[in-house]
């Protein structure tokens, strides 16, 4: 297969219904986290200082809340490549030398992201297995959990297809993309 073709079903890919489903369910999960978030700690700050009543337990709706926000977010970030990176170095090479950076970005990205994800799915077993819940409302934390192996496992997904494009972009000949004269 040529690089063309990689690039090609690359981005149909991205732009597949499946693709964009799952872009408008992460966009959704954190819509309704952001608001689940910012509505309890709302009614949280009335009751305590207006209504001086205590909100018992609220917080661990809160947590799964962030955890399903910040992991969620984290992959979605990832899929837009707006996650924190510094560029310094690579805005000081060549065009060669940006790309190859990118490329070794690319591949400390995917494994990390493997071993994060294969370290989430052993926390998900260990939360099966001993099965904890909050302490007030008695909400198993599984729920918080699965978030975090959603998360890495969509980050993953994402990096392992931009680590795909980055080898395949067609701006030369080489496996690099480098172009002609560059070399």
């Amino acid at each position: 297969m040529s690089s063309e073709e990689i690039v090609y079903r690359l981005m149909q890919l991205k732009r597949s219904s499946p693709w964009q489903l799952l872009l408008r369910i992460q966009e959704y999960i954190l819509f309704i986290t952001t608001c689940a978030m910012v509505t309890i700690l709302g009614l949280v700050v009335v009751c305590r200082y207006i209504l001086r009543v205590d909100l018992f337990g609220f917080d661990e709706i809160v947590m799964i809340s962030a955890f399903w926000m910040y992991f969620i977010g984290s992959s979605y970030a990832m899929e837009k490549r707006e996650h924190v990176k510094v560029d310094l170095l690579e805005r000081m090479l060549p065009l060669r030398g940006q790309r190859i950076l990118r490329i070794f970005a690319d591949v400390v990205q995917v494994l990390v992201a493997l071993e994060t994800m294969r370290l989430s799915i052993a926390y998900i077993i260990n939360g099966i297995n001993i099965w904890p819940t909050t302490s007030a409302w008695g909400i198993p934390l599984i729920t918080s959990m699965c978030a975090v192996t959603v998360g890495f496992v969509l980050m993953a997904f994402y990096v392992v297809v931009q680590l795909l494009e980055d080898i395949y972009e067609n701006n030369g000949d080489d496996g690099l993309g480098m172009v002609g004269g560059e070399r």
